[in-house]
């Protein structure tokens, strides 16, 4: 399914595919006639184990896609709680100042709208340029603004703000930043392997074309919706698989990202005491959502 079709409108498509295989039956059920007689029978022990296998194909396929979808809501559900950890130790390891505190803010809620952002393959200058106060565009996106981060804590190190101590306290956060990123992109650029998807859905054709012949001999006239239903969970199971196996998209079943980047930035900004500028930038991105830019 093309990733660009919600999930919705693609499951209409999978009843469009399962009429037409019950229209396809139908052929199976002449097979008493002309020209369909010729066609030999099949032994129900052979539908019945193709039935077997095709079922632990489909589970097997749909429960890799699922773990990488899992996978990835852990690592979100990590960056929320390291930016909120990283947060309150800023507040109460280094007592910063307004302004302080302000570029610390900035920086933890950028992170996340960058990841965002990169994940999907949509930076936007405005998403550096409006948190960062800065135009530029580097390769790494995340990269640039961890460094960001680190450079905030050299300062404060350098300045005796903190020692290497509570340094070290608060890299165990800040690092952990660039971990949940690097764990995306294997996500993001790890498929399952082409050809076990290519033999799935071929495999699935063969099984379908199959089908009817096998179930007529026992079933009669019921071959027909039997074939639609067994079809529709034969090509939806393979759809779901290949709709969920990259979580980073922009559908229903995608992760939602906008909306944990706006947790982020809610509970960061309460921690931190901020109003920032940055408040209407998650209402932005949302709306923004359906129309990216690439770069």
């Amino acid at each position: 399914m093309p990733e660009g079709i919600g999930f919705t409108v693609a499951l209409r498509r999978v009843w469009l595919w399962a009429l037409l295989m019950g229209g396809y039956a139908c052929f199976a059920v002449l097979k008493d006639y002309p020209p369909f007689s010729r066609i030999p029978d099949i032994p129900a022990g052979i539908d019945a184990v193709a039935t077997f296998a095709m079922g632990m194909l489909l589970v097997f396929r749909t429960n890799r896609a699922y773990e990488r979808w899992w996978e990835a809501r852990i690592h979100w559900g990590t960056l929320v709680n390291v930016s909120r950890n990283f947060a309150i130790k800023v507040r109460e390891f280094v007592r910063p100042d307004a302004t302080e505190t302000n570029e610390a803010y900035r920086l933890i809620v950028a992170n996340c709208y960058v990841l965002m952002d990169y994940l999907r393959e949509d930076i936007r200058m405005a998403t550096i340029a409006e948190f960062l106060e800065d135009e530029t565009m580097p390769d790494h996106e995340p990269a640039y603004v961890v460094g960001k981060i680190y450079a905030l804590l050299e300062r404060w190190r350098s300045s005796g703000r903190i020692n290497d101590q509570t340094l070290w306290v608060l890299d165990r956060e800040a690092r952990t930043f660039l971990d949940v990123c690097g764990a995306c992109e294997r996500i993001k650029s790890t498929l399952i392997s082409q050809s076990w998807r290519t033999f799935t859905r071929q495999s699935i054709v063969i099984y379908l074309i199959v089908l009817p012949w096998g179930l007529y001999d026992d079933f009669g006239y019921w071959t027909i919706p039997l074939t639609v239903i067994i079809s529709y969970f034969a090509i939806g199971g393979e759809g779901i698989a290949h709709y969920i196996e990259e979580p980073f998209g922009r559908h229903e079943d995608h992760l939602n990202l906008p909306a944990i980047c706006a947790g982020i930035e809610k509970s960061v900004a309460e921690i931190l005491g901020q109003e920032g500028p940055a408040r209407s930038c998650s209402l932005r991105l949302t709306r923004e959502a359906a129309t990216p830019r690439t770069r």
